[in-house]
């Protein structure tokens, strides 16, 4: 039985805000994410982490709901959810009820990114809970790599910044900035709003008067920050090597490829099926259950507007390092130099597409889904259009695309351990 696509609607308001609808009749839950195109890549690296800072800030209390308290308990008493998160491109703030309760969650959330306070004591509050977050992140190897990783494939750019900056970034951001940052860039304009679920009696157009009436933004701009393409302004190394005293070696190698834009990132994500997606995979097979090198290991592509990475990550046994690196070098070659069989291009694509329909079952996956979709490439891909682009991917198109990119020269590893870094070069051998 063929699966139906997601019926939704798209509509520019007034004020400049795109506003996305998926009905999902008689859904127990509704939920509301609104997207600004605003991330850490657009900030200076004197005031790195404020888009993620201005994040945290916003539930500190607002017009409406004047402490952290306050705000938070008119969603608990509802029995809903809510989170924010921040990445390199984007701002994200959403909210999950039950149907019953939708005119309450799109008022909460409306008064949340409008109406921030940002009150000096709460900033100098919040500054502390995140520096505990950045000591969080170091003694966690398993979280930390992606940015040792991103800093080593996109050197001296914001790309390879981490999103939630640094001490000394941190120190210099006081009200003045998280203000002038806020009302620089979070303006209908800059924004998407998606909502999915039960709407009940609430027709688009009594929904957009809803929206008019409880996102009412002070600033009303209409452009935000100008994007520079990604432009590597320094010599990236072969092999990154940061050492921590620990029981196991986390690692990324991989390399650069291409952005979420490019048609290729259909057969990038059935190579990454192939190579780690799931237990039956290349690297799972024959990292963890053939050879018991490491307890993790998997392969994903991780795209940006303009850029973007192929990798294979593991968490694994110091004193087997070496065969490790060298059993993902021997994947790598694999997918460049033999034909995928049938067999296991047809489990790949059955698993991406498994995938796809998990990622559609809540009112929180199609918001989340339609609203990053819409918000980064401009519009939503039907679901029966990626089955079909999916099920055309041949073989040599895997190996066409893994002959292009994943050539030794081309390969670059990022590890956390005690190692030393005049021990890189060693290292670096093993690339070839």
């Amino acid at each position: 039985m063929p699966i139906a696509d997601i019926k939704f609607s798209r509509k520019k308001l007034k004020n400049g805000m795109e506003l996305v609808l998926a009905p999902m009749p008689k859904n127990p839950t509704i939920t509301a994410i609104i997207l600004f195109k605003i991330g850490s890549r657009y900030e200076t690296d004197e005031y790195a982490g404020i888009s993620h800072f201005l994040e945290h800030m916003v539930f500190k209390g607002n017009k409406l709901f004047r402490t952290p308290r306050e705000l938070a308990a008119a969603i608990d008493v509802l029995g809903g959810v809510f989170n924010a998160f921040t990445t390199k491109e984007f701002t994200g703030f959403h909210i999950k009820v039950g149907s019953e309760y939708f005119d309450i969650a799109l008022r909460w959330l409306g008064q949340l990114v409008t109406t921030p306070l940002f009150r000096s004591p709460d900033i100098e509050l919040e500054r502390n809970v995140i520096l505990q977050e950045i000591n969080m992140y170091n003694d966690t190897p398993m979280a930390q790599i992606g940015n040792y990783f991103e800093e080593l494939v996109y050197p001296g750019t914001s790309l390879g910044r981490n999103i939630i900056g640094t001490k000394k970034s941190l120190s210099g951001i006081k009200r003045k900035e998280l203000a002038g940052y806020f009302g620089r860039n979070y303006f209908p304009g800059n924004a998407v709003l998606a909502i999915a679920g039960d709407f009940g009696k609430n027709k688009a157009r009594k929904i957009e008067e809803k929206i008019g009436q409880y996102f009412k933004f002070s600033n009303h701009h209409t452009h935000g920050i100008d994007q520079q393409p990604y432009q590597s302004k320094a010599k990236g190394k072969k092999v990154m090597a940061v050492y921590k005293k620990t029981d196991q070696t986390h690692l990324m190698l991989g390399a650069r490829t291409f952005s979420y834009l490019d048609k290729r990132r259909y057969p990038l994500s059935v190579i990454a099926a192939v190579m780690g997606g799931g237990m039956s995979s290349w690297a799972f097979s024959e990292i963890r259950e053939k050879r018991g090198l490491a307890y993790y290991v998997r392969s994903f592509p991780d795209l940006y507007m303009d850029a973007g990475t192929y990798l294979v990550s593991a968490g694994l046994d110091n004193g087997k390092l070496e065969l490790a690196v060298k059993e993902i070098m021997k994947l790598y070659k694999r997918i460049r130099e033999k034909t995928v069989s049938a067999k296991e291009l047809k489990k790949a694509k059955d698993h991406i597409i498994g995938g796809i329909l998990l990622e559609r079952e809540t009112s929180e996956d199609i918001a989340t889904l339609l609203g990053s979709e819409i918000a980064s490439r401009g519009s939503a891909t039907p679901f029966s259009k990626e089955i079909k682009i999916i099920k055309s991917i041949t073989s040599a198109d895997l190996r066409r695309l893994a002959q292009e990119f994943f050539q030794p020269e081309k390969l670059q590893l990022a590890m956390i351990g005690p190692w030393k870094k005049k021990e890189e070069e060693k290292f670096a051998k093993w690339l070839k």
